[in-house]
């Protein structure tokens, strides 16, 4: 704003901007959690399942910002808000690690026999990307309907995922049905923005801007929060886990194919590895760095 103050003195445009793309990074941390979970999962007796590349979501925008002359600056909040459902997903704690698939049908017949726990579950989880970033942009005007030009933002990536799984349990050792929900709190992360605009301007209060860019942003962490009931399928595969924990790797040789996945304290990570010879245990992190795409549609408040 300092900037705008001290540019010579001319009337100020206010604008609004709503915009739709697309986001791509690679996500190493988290797609390997997601190897790890499907490994982790057919150990402890659920169906063995193929796991999708997780590397990109859309994005959408506003932006609320000031223009003098050739330069702006304006607040953009990014979102992407998005829940994924689970239905009847079977388990089987003797049969763990098997090939073969089973289904709540056949886990609900009377005639199906397990001396461990079984049943199914239904899950969901919602998932909020937040980035909220401060941009100052500076655009050259090729002609009254044209112009082109560039930008730097920063500011802090926010969100979390909130997870709610209630298992129903089957059979003579069956156990009262239970449920819990919980949050993954990433913490907040700085994220900052480069990026090029194109904008044509069909009349004075609209634009239609094109816009790419690059965007810097990773997560440090992933702790549990806010965790209400209990389940016990969900301790068997994460016994540590409790408000607090962090989500961690935990290795054995170099080779990461041999890792898992441990949800604990730090306390009881550094506890585990003075237990474990050989052990080491190290933060899942997340790294949202990479290219985007938007479509901007620009209001023009102007000379105010």
């Amino acid at each position: 704003m300092l900037l705008l103050c001290i540019l010579p003195v001319r009337s100020m445009d206010l604008f609004l901007s709503a915009s739709e793309g697309y986001t791509h990074y690679d996500a190493v941390d988290f797609n390997r959690v997601l190897t790890l979970m499907e490994k982790t999962t057919k150990e402890k007796g659920f169906n063995p399942y193929a796991v999708n590349k997780f590397d990109g979501h859309p994005q959408n925008a506003l932006t609320l910002g000031v223009k003098r002359g050739p330069w702006a600056l304006g607040l953009e909040a990014e979102f992407w808000v998005e829940k994924f459902t689970q239905t009847e997903v079977p388990f089987d704690l003797e049969n763990a690690e098997r090939d073969y698939r089973v289904t709540c049908d056949s886990l609900r017949n009377p005639n199906y026999k397990s001396k461990s726990l079984f049943g199914c579950i239904e899950a969901s989880e919602t998932f909020d990307f937040l980035p909220i970033t401060l941009q100052l942009s500076y655009a050259k005007e090729l002609a009254p309907w044209f112009r082109v030009g560039g930008g730097y933002g920063a500011g802090i990536l926010a969100g979390s995922a909130h997870i709610e799984m209630t298992a129903k349990y089957y059979g003579a050792n069956a156990i009262p049905d239970d449920h819990i929900d919980f949050q993954i709190w990433p913490g907040v992360n700085i994220v900052q923005k480069a990026f090029a605009d194109a904008e044509y301007l069909p009349w004075k209060w609209l634009g239609i801007d094109w816009r790419v860019g690059w965007r810097i942003s990773s997560v440090q962490g992933l702790t549990l929060r806010n965790q209400q009931g209990s389940s016990r399928i969900f301790s068997s595969v994460f016994p540590d886990a409790k408000d607090g924990a962090h989500m961690y790797f935990q290795s054995f040789t170099s080779n990461p194919n041999d890792d898992k996945i441990y949800v604990g304290t730090e306390a009881d990570a550094r506890a585990k590895a003075e237990h474990e010879p050989g052990s080491s245990f190290h933060l899942v992190n997340g790294d949202f760095t990479g290219w985007f795409v938007a479509l901007k549609l620009n209001l023009y408040w102007r000379d105010i």
